[in-house]
Formats: structure tokens, C-alpha cells, sequence
């Protein structure tokens, strides 16, 4: 199961949209807001190997008009996200914070629920996850295969952590130094919105 973690972490450091995605927001948000996104993430993760374990993922994965339905709502909430970042005004300095922040700050609760959605409704993850799990189970091993499937999640989850939080924390570096300049903060908002189109898009073309 070693192979496992170890082929986890090569995946999760190539470049592909979840990097962008917890790249741009880590910056835009500071790194401690970006390690709530990756727990989302990770959280809609330990989801999907649940629904993997279920026989859930498969039945969607085998039905165009369901996985058709996730792109759909997948690529809305992306847009609206992409909105939002759009809509930060000029002069506006977005600092981590928490439940009790001034508005227009962005707290961590509601950036955790960010990455929950962003995986569940993202069905090229389904693909993912199916992908990479199942072929790992050996059924000569003394442990049950669903059992395996669950390990084989939770590899996947520490392994997603260690190399996301690497980037947060790369990424929030950036924020420290932009946190006097409204003017690269707007753009950081900018860049972030351009993220979210190009990962509604990706979630039909890629």
C-alpha cells in the first residue's frame, strides 16, 4: 500500500486544476483560509471514496445524464464563485478571518464548504477516484477490498494534504507581502476569478 501513497503524492503534485484552484485562493486568502479550502477538499474526497465504497460513484460514472447534471452544476457554482471574485471592489484588502468577520471578508467556515462543493460537484473527481482505487484493491490481501477502498481513500486524502499544503503555504507567502496594496489584492481577486472560468470550462473540455 506503500506504491499506493507514494503514486498519490506524484499525482497530486503534477499540475491540474485543483492545484490552480488551491494556488489562487491561498494567495488571494492568506494560508491559513487555504488549508480550510484543502480540508474541504479533502473532506469532499473521504465523500467520494464513501460513494466509491457504496457503488454510487459507478452508477453516476455510468450514467450520461447524471454525470452530465454534476458538469452542470459543477461549472454554475464555479461561475458564481468567478462572480464573486470579479465583484470585490477596488480598495478592498480580503484578510483571513472567522465567522465574525466584517463583510465583505470571506470567513473559514464558509471557504471549507468552498472545497466540499467544489469536489462534489466536480464528476471528473468520480472519474478520478475510480480510476485509482479500485485497480489497487488485490483481493489476495487478508483485508476485505472495501476495506482497502477506504485505506486507499485515506492515503489519497494525507497525500492530497501534504502537497496542497505545501502550495498554501508557498502561496500565502505571497499574501503577506500584498497586504498593503488594494491594488494587488483587486488583481490577486482578478486572477482568482479567471481561475473559476477556466475551471467551469475545464469541467467540460478537459
Amino acid at each position: 500500500m506503500l506504491e499506493f501513497f507514494i503514486a498519490a503524492l506524484v499525482i497530486g503534485i503534477a499540475p491540474g486544476p485543483d492545484n490552480l484552484f488551491v494556488l489562487a485562493q491561498s494567495a488571494t486568502y492568506g494560508a491559513r483560509l487555504g488549508f480550510c479550502i484543502i480540508l474541504g477538499l479533502c473532506t469532499g474526497i473521504a465523500i467520494h471514496t464513501c460513494l466509491l465504497v457504496a457503488g454510487v460513484s459507478a452508477l453516476i460514472a455510468a450514467s450520461p445524464t447524471a454525470f452530465f447534471v454534476i458538469q452542470c452544476l459543477g461549472a454554475a457554482y464555479l461561475l458564481y464563485l468567478a462572480y464573486k471574485s470579479f465583484g470585490v471592489k477596488a480598495g478592498v484588502v480580503q484578510m483571513s478571518g472567522d465567522s465574525r468577520s466584517e463583510p465583505g471578508m470571506t470567513s473559514a467556515r464558509s471557504l471549507y464548504m468552498r472545497g466540499i462543493i467544489m469536489n462534489l460537484t466536480n464528476p471528473k473527481v468520480i472519474l478520478f477516484v475510480l480510476s485509482l482505487i479500485p485497480p489497487a484493491v488485490r483481493l489476495d490481501r487478508p483485508i476485505h477490498p472495501s476495506l482497502q477502498m477506504a485505506i486507499f481513500g485515506g492515503e489519497f486524502i494525507l497525500a492530497t494534504m501534504i502537497v496542497f499544503g505545501c502550495i498554501a503555504l508557498l502561496a500565502g507567502t505571497v499574501k503577506k507581502f500584498l497586504l498593503t496594496s488594494p491594488k494587488a489584492n483587486r488583481n490577486l481577486n482578478w486572477f482568482s476569478g479567471a481561475v473559476f472560468v477556466f475551471l467551469a470550462v475545464a469541467l467540460f473540455f478537459v
